[in-house]
């Protein structure tokens, strides 16, 4: 458009006007052509503005993680100490068990005489040193022979039964277990398992066979997993979250629900309202969520917004080239910080709610008049709809002030969350329903554990046994 414009504008002034009217047509033409290039110039800077602003994101005035973030922090200078150990330091050290734990005790015996010749007298007292060391480790192989027979009457073959809970795969519960928690807990490929067992136990299996074993560990949970979810939402709240996932290369969401002592995940096609309502539906309790729109389907008055996300957003209209804008995100800012310090005091036991409920009216009033000033900017920018929204769902900001709790971010639902996250960075998704089920459903299983200060290995190789020899698998969660 520019050049055509300036084009234009070249072959008007090669022809020099010969009358007054031809001049007013001259200048018309000029001032079509300014117009033209002062809107091109309106959209080049509204364009340049919107650049800029990306170029800016970062992971504390986005969701951008801090992996992705374009800006790069300043480098720290370098410190005059020199590295390890500093003086001063309160040193910490591993106390010793009871010797009663030991696996063996070694006397040292003091020598008959000393370097100068002289004798050497026990005073009856010893100095303990403990040392962990790995046992030889090896796999355990036991040989089935299974007779095997005829009938002396019809002629038919028999043949001997292997013992209830052992099957005719070569793997047995804990083998199969151990397989199941380096791919999903430790994040290990089933390469790179398959090299680990041929290393550490000189043992070859086939990335088949380590297919097959996973589906086995898939289907032995599926009735386990499938009672998490109920028990979550027992709990008088919930954390709910998701994040992206890849399936054959299409986008689907890991959602997560987690309550504190249960977690429950399953992937979805879909990041919308139908899937809260199939999984959370009859929920009627507390949600604590980030400010997306799906968490809509929740009523204000039953959901608590992540303060942690609204930080973010706030520091984000802080650096806004707008003027106004830049300070009612100052403002927002300046009251997040007065707000959580008067929370810290309530959670260290320094003030009671009461007091807490006192301290932050005034907050909550200046939070309000802020975003409503944010409505009266200019419209075509994003921040007045980010105002409208949250005045829209204002009371689902304070809920964690009243009831008790109720924590005032998502950053717990975000942390069980991360071990799938970096799986995901790692693997980029999965390629069938069989493999989306099994990162769902070891995900549910190894946070629920971690919650509850369970062994997971151990829960899952006893599900396993369970599941071998057809019997009823123990519960996950404890029983209050």
């Amino acid at each position: 458009m520019e050049y055509e414009s300036s084009l234009k504008a070249t072959e008007i002034a090669e022809e020099l006007p010969s009358a007054v009217e031809d001049c007013h047509i001259l200048i018309r033409s000029y001032r079509n052509i300014i117009a033209e290039l002062s809107n091109r110039v309106n959209e080049l800077y509204t364009e340049i503005k919107v650049l800029r602003e990306r170029l800016n994101t970062n992971s504390s005035n986005s969701s951008l993680p801090p992996s992705k973030s374009f800006k790069k922090k300043e480098p720290k200078l370098p410190s005059k100490n020199k590295s390890g150990g500093q003086a001063g330091h309160k040193g910490h050290f591993r106390s010793l068990l009871d010797s009663k734990a030991a696996d063996d005790i070694v006397d040292c015996k003091l020598p008959a005489n000393c370097e100068c010749g002289g004798k050497i007298n026990s005073i009856g007292e010893c100095q303990r040193h403990q040392v962990y060391e790995l046992p030889e480790i090896k796999l355990h192989m036991t040989e089935y022979r299974l007779e095997k027979g005829y009938c002396l009457c019809c002629g038919r073959s028999h043949i001997g039964s292997l013992p209830t809970g052992i099957t005719w795969g070569i793997t047995g519960p804990k083998l199969t277990g151990f397989m199941s928690q380096l791919v999903s807990k430790y994040q290990l490929s089933r390469r790179e398992l398959r090299e680990f067992l041929r290393e550490q136990f000189q043992f070859d299996i086939s990335l088949g066979t380590v297919f097959n074993k996973q589906k086995i560990v898939n289907t032995a949970l599926a009735p386990l997993v499938s009672n998490l979810l109920p028990e979550v939402k027992q709990s008088s709240s919930i954390n709910i979250d998701e994040t992206g996932h890849k399936r054959d290369g299409k986008n689907q969401w890991l959602w997560g629900l987690v309550s504190s002592t249960a977690a429950f995940f399953s992937i979805q096609s879909s990041r919308g309202k139908k899937v809260l309502e199939s999984l959370a539906g009859d929920f009627s309790n507390i949600v604590i969520s980030d400010r997306y729109n799906a968490y809509r389907y929740f009523n204000s008055a039953h959901r608590q917004i992540c303060w942690a996300h609204l930080k973010r957003d706030f520091t984000r209209l802080s650096e806004k080239s707008d003027k106004i804008i830049a300070r009612i995100g100052a403002g927002l800012l300046a009251c997040e910080v007065d707000l959580f310090k008067i929370w810290h005091e309530f959670k260290q036991g320094n003030i009671m709610r009461e007091e807490l409920l006192r301290k932050a009216l005034p907050i909550r009033k200046k939070v309000r008049e802020l975003l409503e000033q944010g409505t009266y900017t200019d419209p075509k920018l994003k921040a007045v709809r980010f105002c409208k929204n949250l005045l829209e769902d204002f009371d689902a900001l304070w809920t964690f002030l009243s009831i008790d709790n109720i924590e005032p971010t998502n950053n717990h639902a975000e942390r069980c969350l991360r071990r799938s996250v970096i799986w995901r960075k790692k693997y980029f998704g999965t390629r069938s329903d069989y493999g989306s089920e099994y990162v769902a459903r070891t995900a549910s299983i190894i946070m629920t554990c971690k919650l509850q200060s369970k062994n997971s290995f151990e829960f899952i190789c006893q599900a396993l046994k369970n599941y071998f020899l057809k019997t009823k698998a123990p519960p996950v969660l404890i029983t209050v």
